[in-house]
């Protein structure tokens, strides 16, 4: 059985996840990067990570690396030159997390991040069929969905449906309707 905190500080890696990490170039912040799964897929070697809990951070294996809030982060301005978030604006306030990270990142530079879809229909067709979404093993419920037209209003949005065969998962990335995961991509 798969340790409860590794678990609770990795994330599902898909195809798509991987081709958006290495458009991650030049000075990179990995947000929330827990135990660092996407280091190997960035497109550049110079990477922080903060996360908010010390554990994770203890025990990632990366030399920058630090206990820090995403919505108060503790980098001067204009100090990145990409920012990963995959998997954690849903636990905060993205509108506050937007504005931090565009505080962060360089003109020209890209954020990048990762939200579950609240009103993809696979969510519930896993439900039919008895089977557990990822709602629910969030046992305080200590989190916010946000949906397409919240998160367009930003920049790009696409998406994926990380457990579909490749060449179906790429014609599906612009009809929102079936994503199972949203991939906002800011230029600032």
């Amino acid at each position: 059985m798969k340790d409860e905190f590794v678990s609770r500080h990795t994330t599902d890696i898909s195809r798509y996840r991987i081709e958006c990490a290495k458009e991650m170039m030049g000075k990179v912040l990995d947000v929330g990067g827990g135990l660092g799964v996407y280091l190997p897929y960035f497109g550049s070697r110079d990477v922080t990570i903060i996360d908010i809990d010390e554990e994770a951070i203890k025990r990632l294996n990366c030399d920058k690396k630090l206990v820090a809030d995403a919505c108060h982060m503790p980098f001067a301005d204009n100090t990145f030159d990409s920012v990963w978030a995959c998997g954690v604006c849903m636990y905060m306030d993205i509108y506050e997390f937007i504005t931090e990270a565009k505080r962060v990142t360089k003109e020209g530079g890209r954020i990048i991040i990762t939200v579950p879809n609240p009103n993809t229909p696979w969510s519930r067709f896993i439900k039919l069929l008895g089977m557990k979404i990822w709602t629910d093993n969030l046992k305080d419920g200590g989190y916010q969905l946000y949906s397409i037209d919240e998160l367009k209003q930003f920049g790009e949005l696409t998406g994926e449906v990380r457990f579909l065969p490749d060449f179906i998962d790429k014609r599906i990335r612009h009809f929102s309707k079936v994503w199972h995961t949203m991939m906002l991509k800011i230029v600032v």
